[in-house]
């Protein structure tokens, strides 16, 4: 799977001891009608215990430049601490600011599937940056990626 190209977000949760994120690029757009995210997370992380006790999450976008936040938060150090965040509107989740967008998310549905659960959200507020262009960050080869630095020119289908 290290040559399939992911996309870099930061999934963002409410826990008992305050805000939580996790680096994924596991995110995918289940449906359209009605908006349905999905994000699958490993049974032995903290992020898999706080999303099973949780009623929403946020996921925030990240831009080619954010490189050293999806560290961050794939690392030890996944705190809070120094950033600039905001409990997000529809849900009260923390979501982190200067993404390409925010998508926030009541959980539906979670679905075992061996040592992951597969935890699929109906959208409830999505927001783009009024003011934030560029390429989003991307995961290829065990290393984070620009797409702007990429030669060969887009192919629409």
């Amino acid at each position: 799977m290290r040559h399939l190209p992911t996309g870099v977000s930061v999934l963002t949760v409410s826990g008992p001891s305050g805000p939580h994120g996790v680096t994924i690029n596991s995110l995918l757009s289940v449906s359209l009608n009605p908006p349905t995210l999905l994000v699958a997370i490993g049974h032995s992380t903290r992020t898999h215990a706080l999303l099973s006790q949780a009623a929403s999450y946020a996921v925030t976008i990240l831009g080619a430049d954010q490189a050293e936040l999806a560290a961050r938060f794939s690392g030890p150090r996944r705190g809070f601490e120094g950033l600039d965040w905001m409990p997000s509107p529809a849900t009260g989740d923390p979501v982190l600011a200067g993404g390409l967008a925010t998508i926030e998310c009541r959980i539906s549905d979670r679905v075992r599937v061996a040592d992951h659960t597969l935890f699929l959200g109906a959208v409830l507020h999505v927001r783009s940056a009024p003011n934030r262009t560029g390429h989003p960050l991307v995961f290829v080869h065990q290393s984070y990626r620009d797409l702007s630095t990429t030669t060969t020119p887009p192919h629409r289908m």
